[in-house]
């Protein structure tokens, strides 16, 4: 049984609903089993005896001891699972953007958009086109990471979704979660379910 810690919290951003989407979704999964903290202050002292973190929140400040906490659980092979807001907290923590694969710089309306898989994934393989009406999230990526789907901005591929390698520790990231029905849409589900998989190494 893996353990996941879920760092979570909002309201409106995000929305508590799809927060407890979220939830439900991964709980879907067999051999893994869930605690909740809302922020990242709140991390256990014992992160080693987790798989990976899930982080859905819009937080401002992280402390230093809380994003050395996060370096050293991923470079020792922990996972993280990033949904939406995790690219959007901590903008000036230029290291927990490094570790994350990127950070945020900005967003169109609420929209619908088709998210593409680009073929030859290895790890999202055979997942078909499919439409979210969302907010398309804007980055700086950093280098190393591997795109897995785009959506189309003003005639430019957007990553929605990327891996990453950081220390021994696997990184994904999606950019989804805005509004509940994304975390309704079962492709979607479906791509968390394999995200949080492939960060587990499982």
């Amino acid at each position: 049984m893996k353990k996941i810690l879920l760092v979570t919290d909002g309201i409106f951003h995000p929305p508590l609903t799809a927060r407890k989407a979220l939830h439900k979704t991964l709980a879907d999964l067999d051999g893994f089993e869930f605690q909740h903290v809302r922020s990242m202050e709140k991390l256990p002292s014992e992160l080693s005896v987790f798989s990976a973190l899930v982080l859905y929140m819009h937080h401002k400040k992280i402390s230093g001891s809380a994003l050395e906490a996060l370096d050293g659980f991923v470079s020792n092979g922990g996972g993280i699972l990033g949904v939406h807001t995790a690219t959007a907290s901590f903008q000036q923590q230029l290291h927990y953007f490094e570790i994350l694969g990127g950070r945020f710089t900005g967003h169109g309306p609420v929209e619908s958009f088709e998210v593409e898989p680009i073929s030859g994934s290895d790890i999202f393989p055979g997942f078909p086109v499919f439409t979210v009406k969302d907010e398309l999230y804007i980055h700086e990526i950093q280098p190393g990471n591997t795109v897995h789907f785009t959506a189309k901005h003003e005639g430019h591929d957007i990553p929605v979704v990327w891996t990453r390698q950081y220390g021994q520790g696997r990184v994904c990231y999606m950019v989804p979660g805005h509004t509940t029905a994304s975390m309704h849409n079962r492709t979607y589900q479906e791509l968390l379910q394999r995200g949080l998989s492939w960060v587990c190494n499982t």
